[in-house]
């Protein structure tokens, strides 16, 4: 049974959550504190899976007790409601919180998140890898696009195109903008997929903050793994992205569907990154094995940690609130077929994508054997569809500017 903590100092809160929720009681322990002293005290005993907090608290605020909770017990899923949406009490949670949901919350979208959260997490078995994803607050930037955003950052009228493009190229920056655009406190109506969006929605004073005065986006330091490239995985997840809106264009789908499958595209081998910043030495001896075997990187990872960089990516994604085609997308990139889904969906536009960003980059050895599933495309009545797909759109592709 997953165990909850919800902390709230209006008792009358915590007495509606506790109506509320009356019926998941046979599958949810929940647990209901009025402050964030008691919060850790009861945790400090009690392992939580998931803690949600207002953040206008006296004494130690929802900002401040899911800034401990990350310190002291990393493996639980951090979640805040507030009925603040200024930008000050935002730019507060962009560190500890995974998502942010607006107050007064209506329960089936409190449901949802918790639910997800538990779901996801259930793919990823390796407690050490769950912890240490859970524990992120952002992740590295390739360093070169870094100083390209902070230059242009710092113009007295930066330009959003500019900031759009460079941020697109970046599977770093892109998850955490996406992150906080998707939060509830923003309001909107629905997910955002497209990044030019939320650049424009975020707007330029939130961007510098997070850039320039809170430092959310770190350079990636490529003397910890030598044996890792971030130019290499930035430049296959951008064709990626590319030849994914291609195939959603080649199958008539609407705009926001073409910006999931980018989406998707550009953050497919995120859980890459998180292994190759967090583990260094653990995961260079994984790109060694498998070169020397002639494997799939996601084999040899499977092998090493009975887990692949598809369900650490997939899992950071889902408690980050990027929209669920998108999380499903990065989960089954390499096995589309365990998706749920029937018919065409991001998962296969990445799926293919994948492949074919692969075959163009003939002389790209790092990740060998990525197969496509055929059994699955069959099975979908796409089989021909992705030979059409590689005729039509892969020969745009033959020639690659700046592909290794």
């Amino acid at each position: 049974m997953k165990t909850l903590l919800f902390v709230d100092d209006e008792p009358r809160i915590l007495q509606g959550m506790q109506r509320q929720f009356h019926g998941m009681r046979h599958e949810w322990q929940m647990n209901f504190m009025e402050s964030g002293r008691k919060a850790l005290e009861f945790m400090a005993v009690t392992p939580v899976d998931v803690v949600v907090t207002d953040m206008m608290m006296p004494g130690m605020d929802g900002s401040q007790l899911l800034a401990e909770v990350r310190e002291r017990f990393p493996n639980t899923v951090r979640l805040v409601l507030s009925g603040q949406s200024d930008l000050e009490s935002v730019m507060k949670l962009v560190g500890p919180a995974h998502q942010y949901l607006s107050k007064p919350c209506d329960m089936d979208e409190l449901r949802t998140a918790i639910s997800r959260s538990f779901a996801i997490s259930d793919l990823l078995l390796n407690e050490q890898l769950k912890r240490l994803t859970t524990r992120l607050s952002s992740l590295p930037s390739l360093p070169t696009l870094y100083l390209q955003l902070t230059e242009e950052l710092r113009q007295e009228n930066p330009s959003v195109e500019q900031i759009s493009e460079i941020i697109s190229r970046d599977v770093g920056m892109t998850s955490k903008i996406m992150q906080l655009v998707n939060s509830a406190f923003f309001g909107l109506p629905q997910t955002k997929a497209n990044i030019k969006d939320a650049v424009n929605y975020l707007g330029m004073t939130t961007i510098r903050d997070l850039v320039l005065s809170l430092q959310v986006f770190g350079q990636f330091d490529q003397a910890t793994i030598k044996e890792f490239s971030i130019e290499a995985l930035s430049q296959h997840c951008c064709l990626t992205a590319s030849l994914a809106r291609k195939i959603a264009s080649a199958e008539h789908c609407d705009a926001n569907f073409g910006e999931q499958c980018f989406l998707a595209g550009l953050l497919h081998d995120v859980g890459q990154l998180i292994l190759a910043s967090s583990l260094p030495q653990q995961y260079a001896l994984v790109i060694e094995n498998a070169r020397q075997k002639c494997l799939s990187i996601w084999e040899t990872e499977q092998a090493e940690y009975g887990a692949t960089h598809t369900e650490v990516g997939g899992y950071l994604l889902s408690l980050w609130g990027l929209p669920a085609p998108v999380v499903e997308a990065v989960l089954f990139h390499h096995r589309p077929g365990d998706c749920a889904q029937n018919g065409f969906s991001p998962a296969i536009a990445v799926h293919a994508a994948n492949v074919f960003a692969h075959d163009l980059a003939v002389s790209h050895a790092d990740w060998p054997g990525n197969q496509v599933d055929m059994a699955c495309l069959r099975k979908l009545g796409l089989e021909k569809r992705f030979e059409g797909w590689r005729k039509d759109i892969v020969t745009e592709n033959l020639v690659i500017p700046g592909q290794p």
